[in-house]
């Protein structure tokens, strides 16, 4: 069961980044990452995390992967738009004819 709750909110985590980034919102393609931070600031204020390979890389690696996600639904609403804008020419130059 916890590791069911764990997948859901993983995968709530990358709808809302990508949904922030297709909709371009910074402001709300910004939380989960300042959110993150905060989780490991804290973690290091408590000493939950020490100096050893893995707690230094991964959290700068979750940072990454949640505005790499944000970038992936930017993109995936510029090509979407791009697409349309290709189908409206095609459209127009059918027509002229």
């Amino acid at each position: 069961m916890d590791n069911l709750i764990e997948i859901l909110i993983i995968l709530a985590v990358i709808a809302i980044q990508t949904f922030s980034g297709y909709i371009g919102n910074k402001y709300l393609g910004s939380i989960l990452p300042v959110i993150f931070l905060g989780f490991v600031g804290f973690f290091l204020y408590k000493g939950a995390l020490g100096f050893n390979f893995k707690d230094i890389i991964m959290p700068f690696l979750g940072f990454f992967v949640l505005v790499m996600i944000y970038e992936v639904g930017k993109e995936t609403k510029k090509n979407k738009i791009k697409k349309e804008l290709e189908k409206m020419k095609a459209k127009d130059i059918s027509n002229k004819k």
